[in-house]
């Protein structure tokens, strides 16, 4: 209890800057009503982050190797179906807490599974209940229990072994384990969660290595997921460019090895003396190198990146990633500016960084490379244009591309910002009252979108626009709050308030969660960027720079170089933008499909085929 007192005494309360009472640029923006971030208090951080700290050693070094393992001695199907087996024992569990909460169906249902997977579905191996005749599962727990008996908000839990949770959802777990079958036999509990797990270990890797913060991003996911989970809401569908987004997910790689067949290494970046982190798969013979560029804040192990690169690879290239410039890691190793976000500077210190890539590869691998492209995805793609058009400037004496390919990217930096802060504050809309209730209702929307339906390319995101632009905000919302966080690390400017250290973040967290895309253009990179280049004295002018419109005559001289693949309903773009990127290159250099939204269709094998047709000249 002492030890406990002592945490929550030294907890760092949120502080801000009175924003009411400003008066300089930006203030219309920073008095605005903006929606407030799902607030996840920490009071236990110190003793959570030793404990999650615990767990990823755990992860990296006993159970990965163990799932690895697993993983190959054993086919998919096999797997999947001692997972379904694992699940069926867990029927005394969601049966008795379906009936402490009063939900009679949902008891009915989980008996009726049951009695079918375990007779038909031999022992649970197969799940006849569901394929057959629909019945979905009905997860409950006694953490949820507790949480609809009242006890809704709970006091975050990192417990060594079994990752997050809460105390009400920790002392649930020991009320589920009478009802837990597993229980009574040694080592059985332990093989199950082996079992359940073992294909979540990989996803749980990325998750870990891809966020400068690990802990920060699991502890939100977790808990929002949790709030959303004990409550009920009905899915809707309503077909958008923002839903069509959200099929990005459907995008990913097919050989479950391809990514550890890459070779991670490391390069001197000469504006830095640091060495940035790349990874790269080489064909055995000498092939074209591809350079694959993220989307905005992406790292080079994301999802997205490997599914491109395998599709690349696959076609018979080369490929190499870098982080996004960003990403924390080009942060810290190659960024030769503190504050990200200006396309320009940005762009150059890319381009300097994949130079010195390359000259590490040709050194590793000498007459293997016969050619280079670079493609980008989103502000990845904004960038790869900024580097085509660089290409006349020889005394830069950096490395030169046979093809540029964009995929996705913004025209006007502007307009792709406001969009994401108008996805993010969508549920303004509801009344201040219910808006709470609305927010954790469409997280649970996720939730029974993903694990109670069998979402495969081709079936809509069962959401409505308004719930799907809110979660492309959320999303890029937690980006933009690695990207502050990691920038005043850097260079603190004395915008933010609350005090940061190695165990107390939770509290900054919060105060950083409450600027928006265009509040930090305002709050830092002018400042910054007013300060370090005599260009550079108002927000309009680092509006002007960022836009493919000042590029414009560089990018026509570049042409034959150029490809452009995006999306006539993509929100990062406007009608105009597809006009004028059409007339600049040529309807053969800019395609543009009718529906995706941003990104949505690159899982589409005839968009994946035109993309790599456009290379198909350099093999």
């Amino acid at each position: 209890m002492l030890a406990l007192s002592f945490m929550l005494g030294c907890a760092h309360p949120t502080q801000t800057h009175d924003w009411s009472q400003y008066e300089g640029p930006g203030s219309e923006y920073f008095q605005q009503e903006e929606l407030e971030f799902p607030d996840v208090t920490d009071p236990l951080e110190p003793f959570n982050r030793s404990m999650d700290a615990g767990n990823r050693f755990l992860l990296s070094y006993v159970l990965d190797p163990l799932a690895t393992t697993w993983r190959a001695m054993t086919p998919d199907s096999f797997r999947a179906s001692l997972v379904r087996a694992a699940r069926n024992l867990g029927y005394p569990v969601r049966l008795v807490n379906n009936l402490l909460q009063g939900k009679l169906r949902p008891a009915g249902v989980e008996t009726a599974r049951f009695l079918t997977n375990t007779t038909l579905g031999l022992a649970g191996l197969f799940d006849p209940a569901k394929s057959w005749w629909g019945l979905q599962p009905f997860e409950e727990d006694m953490g949820q229990t507790f949480a609809r008996w009242g006890w809704r908000n709970s006091t975050f839990l990192t417990l060594p072994f079994w990752g997050p949770s809460t105390v009400r959802d920790g002392l649930g777990t020991i009320g589920d384990l009478p009802l837990d079958p597993t229980t009574y036999f040694f080592l059985a509990g332990p093989v199950k969660s082996f079992i359940t797990s073992a294909d979540q270990v990989e996803n749980a890797k990325r998750l870990m290595n891809t966020n400068y913060d690990a802990y920060h991003a699991i502890r939100y996911i977790w808990v929002l997921n949790r709030r959303a989970a004990i409550i009920d809401h009905e899915s809707s569908l309503e077909p958008s460019s923002a839903s069509e987004t959200l099929e990005t997910i459907y995008f990913e790689h097919f050989d479950d090895w391809f990514p550890r067949r890459a070779r991670t290494r490391r390069v001197e970046i000469p504006s830095t003396g640091r060495k940035l982190p790349y990874q790269v798969w080489m064909q055995r013979k000498p092939a074209p190198m591809l350079y694959l560029l993220p989307g905005l804040g992406g790292h080079r192990d994301s999802a997205s990146m490997i599914a491109l690169a395998e599709l690349a690879y696959l076609r018979g290239f080369s490929v190499a990633v870098i982080s996004s410039a960003l990403n924390f890691e080009f942060m810290l190793q190659a960024a030769t500016n503190d504050i990200p976000g200006f396309p320009p500077a940005d762009a150059r210190d890319v381009h300097v960084a994949l130079d010195a890539v390359d000259r590490d590869l040709s050194r590793r691998h000498p007459d293997k490379i016969t050619a280079r492209a670079l493609m980008g995805i989103s502000m990845g793609a904004f960038h790869t244009l900024f580097i085509a058009a660089a290409e006349d400037q020889p005394a830069a004496n950096l490395v030169q591309f046979d093809r540029y390919v964009a995929l996705y990217p913004p025209v006007r930096l502007r307009h792709g910002m406001e969009q994401l802060d108008a996805f993010y504050n969508a549920p303004l809309v509801f009344p201040e009252e219910e808006r709470d209730e609305r927010v954790v209702g469409i997280l649970q929307k996720v939730l029974q979108s993903s694990g109670e339906q069998d979402l495969h390319p081709g079936t809509p995101i069962p959401l409505s626009q308004l719930e799907s632009e809110f979660l492309i905000g959320l999303a890029f919302r937690m980006t933009l709050h690695d990207m502050i966080w990691v920038s005043q690390m850097r260079n603190d400017m004395g915008v933010l308030k609350t005090p940061r250290s190695q165990f107390r973040r939770s509290g900054a967290s919060r105060e950083i969660l409450e600027f928006s895309f265009i509040e930090y253009l305002y709050a830092f990179a002018l400042p910054y960027f007013s300060e370090n280049d005599p260009e550079i004295r108002s927000v309009e002018d680092l509006f002007a720079r960022a836009d493919l419109h000042d590029i414009a005559p560089l990018l026509r001289a570049n042409a034959n170089k150029i490809r452009v693949f995006a999306n006539q309903n993509d929100f990062l773009i406007t009608s105009e933008d597809v006009t004028w990127l059409t007339n600049l290159l040529g309807e053969q250099r800019a395609i543009f499909y009718p529906g995706g939204g941003h990104m949505g269709n690159l899982h589409v094998k005839e968009v994946q085929n035109d993309v790599m047709d456009s290379l198909q000249d350099l093999l």
